[in-house]
């Protein structure tokens, strides 16, 4: 009896363990945050494009090239840098400060 409840117990730290490696080695899954609207920025060849989190609540601006420049290097994708790039954010259903009550 002592036997067979201790092939049982190392049968469910096996399972525990194999199923704690297998949730290590999956890809962790990023959030998307919801496309909204492109702006025109005032210069050729750039966007502003805006975005909205749900999750909390916040819509972003984000200035940036409407197409991205990348190469290859040691088999990886590397996208190479622009003198463009600004990120704004702000709460999406906060009013303004004045016209909260007290």
């Amino acid at each position: 009896m002592m036997k067979n409840i201790y092939r049982l117990g190392i049968a469910l730290i096996s399972f525990c363990t194999s199923i704690a490696i297998a949730q290590i080695n999956q890809p962790h899954q990023k959030n998307q945050m919801q496309y909204i609207g492109t702006f025109e920025a005032g210069q050729p060849g750039a966007g502003i494009y805006k975005l909205y989190d749900p999750s909390d609540d916040v819509i972003c601006y984000v200035l940036m090239p409407e197409t991205a420049s990348r190469k290859q290097v040691d088999g990886k994708w590397v996208y190479e840098s622009n003198s463009l790039g600004s990120l704004s954010c702000l709460k999406a259903n906060s009013a303004p400060k004045s016209l909260v009550k007290k």
